[in-house]
């Protein structure tokens, strides 16, 4: 499940053979806006949020928001490229060539337009200095009825949090998900943020996620875990269904993360 840092690895990975080369052939499926073109210079690749951004000449920004399910991979030139119904973008230079497979956002924008997908993205929570005072204010502008698992996944706020840090950042900081923003002291929404942004920091240079720790069992504390025995208290993990009170399924543990009231 691409979250934040699922993205800087793309992009370290993608850098070496597409920044600062020149195109040598290209394919998109299902692109809005102004294509690319052969022979233009890539100069640079970057990740915000969940978004992969790919920057070529006259401004032009690709955006592509992989999902539930995409991915960015590199592979050689001197091999043709897999015939994959999921292919979507295949950029190419003298150096390697990238393929983005079941991305199902892709786009391009002018670079300092405002009105790209990641001009709206709140302070992004993978970078090493991500400004948690700033999270914190924006947290504090929106409806405080919202639920705090809510909150983590509300990209204008900050940028970067998907579904398995929601649960697992809301487990560390030992706070309930479903608890309201506006009941919540400034002191525990800036832990929260900071447990986040240390998660997905953590994570950025990892082949695998994890949010345990090194020599600790497993790679979650509570996602994905429903009625196993949580790791610090043994008691059951509990479980709502996308659809139930938020959008998306969250993980918690009702002893080590109590309901307020």
């Amino acid at each position: 499940m691409p979250e934040g840092d699922t993205l800087r690895r793309a992009a370290e990975v993608l850098t070496p053979i597409l920044e600062g080369q020149v195109v040598t052939d290209l394919w998109f499926r299902k692109l809005r806006g102004y294509r690319p073109r052969v022979g233009d210079r890539i100069h640079r690749v970057d990740a915000v949020g969940k978004y992969l951004l790919i920057e070529f000449d006259r401004r032009l920004v690709l955006h592509t928001h992989l999902g539930m399910s995409g991915t960015w991979r590199a592979g050689p030139v001197d091999r043709p490229a897999p015939r994959d119904p999921r292919l979507r973008i295949v950029i190419e230079t003298a150096l390697g060539r990238a393929l983005c497979f079941a991305a199902p956002d892709i786009s391009t924008h002018l670079r300092d337009s405002g009105n790209a997908p990641a001009d709206r993205l709140g302070p992004d929570l993978s970078d090493d200095d991500t400004d948690l005072d700033a999270v914190l204010e924006r947290s504090r502008s929106i409806e405080q009825d919202t639920s705090l698992a809510e909150l983590l996944l509300n990209q204008h706020v900050a940028a970067g949090v998907g579904n398995v840090f929601k649960s697992e950042t809301l487990f560390v900081a030992g706070l309930h998900p479903f608890t309201s923003v506006g009941a919540t002291s400034d002191e525990q929404l800036t832990r929260m943020w900071s447990v986040a942004h240390r998660q997905l920091v953590a994570n950025r240079g990892r082949p695998y996620r994890s949010t345990t720790g090194a020599g600790n069992p497993g790679r979650t504390y509570v996602y994905g875990r429903h009625r196993f025995a949580c790791r610090r208290c043994d008691n059951a993990i509990s479980f709502s269904a996308a659809g139930e009170r938020t959008e998306r399924s969250t993980y918690w543990c009702p002893t080590c993360q109590p309901a307020q009231g």
